[in-house]
């Protein structure tokens, strides 16, 4: 028996409500953990207003086509990029492999540090391995600690095919969650191979 009409139109009213009001939830969880972090990186950690910047958008290119990714925030020391961070809702051992991908992608050779944070908790990740090294919000390494560990990490430019690689990996985890925030002035950000840390509008 068919649904008439006008409930079937009630019912996809309800469950896109829902889904609204479900992405909204996530949403502001997201925002708590934004919140939480940069306050961390400008209260606790030692990093200067100019180390630290805040949801950015960087072009992915893959052959032919150009895609975004994002990044809520990117730590650079001396102009180079450093430490990417990433946040959520929750379930953060589902965003590992995405922050990963994303400091692999963003600058060549890739960033040493990768971290995932909710409004509770905070893994971090050596990006060379992917392995989570630290957990918690106390283990996001400091400025000294960061400076220390680019020093004596030396990081390789991926291959042209591993880089390929890891550039379908984040934009699958992005198509999954298909929002990319842009940089603040609300447009996107367009950042530089080389590592360096010359964010310009796009």
């Amino acid at each position: 028996m068919s649904i008439p009409e006008n409930e079937q139109a009630e019912r996809e009213v309800k469950i896109r409500s829902i889904l609204q009001e479900e992405l909204q939830d996530g949403e502001d969880l997201a925002n708590e953990a934004r919140s939480m972090v940069g306050y961390l990186l400008r209260e606790k950690k030692g990093y200067a207003a100019e180390d630290i910047r805040k949801g950015l958008a960087f072009e992915v290119q893959l052959g032919a086509e150009t895609a975004w990714s994002s990044a809520d925030f990117l730590v650079s020391l001396n102009g180079r990029m450093a430490m990417i961070i990433k946040c959520a809702a929750g379930s953060l051992d589902s965003r590992e492999r995405q922050a990963v991908a994303a400091a692999r992608v963003i600058a060549s050779p890739p960033l040493p540090v990768a971290v995932v944070a909710d409004p509770v908790h905070a893994e971090v990740l050596d990006v060379a391995s992917g392995k989570v090294v630290g957990e918690g919000f106390g283990a996001i390494p400091t400025k000294e600690q960061l400076t220390a560990l680019v020093a004596s990490k030396a990081m390789t430019p991926l291959d042209p095919k591993r880089l390929e690689k890891e550039k379908r990996i984040l934009l699958a985890f992005d198509a999954i969650k298909c929002c990319v925030p842009q940089g603040g002035d609300g447009k996107g950000v367009n950042l530089p191979r080389d590592g360096g840390d010359r964010c310009s509008p796009k």
